[in-house]
Parts: C-alpha cells; structure tokens; sequence
C-alpha cells in the first residue's frame, strides 16, 4: 500500500514520466512537489486503512518504483470498483502492469468480493486501454465529452468492465 515517506520515489517515477502522463492525468503536474507527494501517499494510506481506497505501490527488487494500481470508487452495496494503474515511462513493456493489475484483479475479486471491476481509459490512451483487453475486461462503450483533459479540452472515456458473474437479462 501507500506509505509516508514514498513520496521521494513516487515523484521521481512520476516526474520521470511527466511528458507521457500529462495527456490523461490532469493533476499530474501537481504531483511535482515532494510535500504534495507525501500528502498523496499519507491520504493513500489513511484510505487505505478505512477500506475506502486500496493503492499499491510496485517495486522492483532493486528499489525502483515502476508504478502503481489502485482500486476507487467502491460500492460495496453493488459490489463494485473502478481500476486505475501507471508505470512510469522507462519501465514500460516488460509486463510490469500485466502483473500488478492481474494481483489488483484477484484481490478486488477475492478479498473485497466485488461482482464488477470497471476500467475507464481516455480514448488517446491505447496501451492503457489494450491492457484492458488484454485482461478480458469487456468494452462497454465510449463516454463521449465526459471528462476534459490536461489542456482544458473536452476528452471521451472508453469504458471496460469485468464482472464475475454472467449478464443479467
């Protein structure tokens, strides 16, 4: 999970990606300050300890954070979940994410009992999406001009879900 005093590691993978984060992440610019970062990982922890938020930061064996996975937006009256994962840009494709978001998957599924796992990436953001698929989550649609992007324009979401249990009629 987040911790205090991720917050050096946390900015460094971040800011290390910044060019390639800024497009889908709004708030990334934010995240350049170390004290901010601290902010993040104390309030990840804190969500995380009330059951309200899991993050899990991912490292190599060396010490190195290459990215993160995160489980928001739970219902536990449905049960369900929204997905959200990164690596930073000089760790991608070596199967990091396939990796960490698999664990998130078996966790949500398993531990929190959830029968919906929903994964909404920007229509520009194809590896993010194509992670998706390549996971089974089934694509639902696109949210045409629901969100707006890091430069202030109006952006669309493709939509994706895993359910554990077959469609209801």
């Amino acid at each position: 999970s987040a911790r205090p005093g991720d917050g050096v590691e946390l900015r460094n993978a971040i800011g290390s990606s910044l060019n390639e984060f800024y497009p889908w992440l709004s708030f990334a610019a934010e995240l350049s300050s170390l004290d901010v970062m601290e902010e993040v990982s104390l309030l990840g922890q804190t969500k995380f300890l009330e059951g309200e938020f899991y993050v899990w930061r991912v490292w190599e064996p060396k010490g190195a954070m290459v990215g993160s996975v995160d489980l928001h937006q739970i219902n536990h009256a449905v049960p369900s979940c929204e997905i959200g994962y990164w690596v930073r840009s000089d760790r991608t494709g070596r199967g990091y994410a396939q990796e960490f978001v698999t664990a998130a998957i078996e966790i949500a599924q398993t531990t929190l009992k959830v029968e919906r796992i929903e994964a909404r990436c920007d229509v520009r953001n194809e590896p993010s999406w194509r992670l998706a698929e390549k996971l089974g989550f089934g694509f639902e649609g696109i949210a045409r001009n629901d969100s707006r992007d890091a430069a202030g324009d109006l952006c669309s979401t493709r939509v994706y879900s895993l359910v554990s249990s077959p469609e209801q009629p």
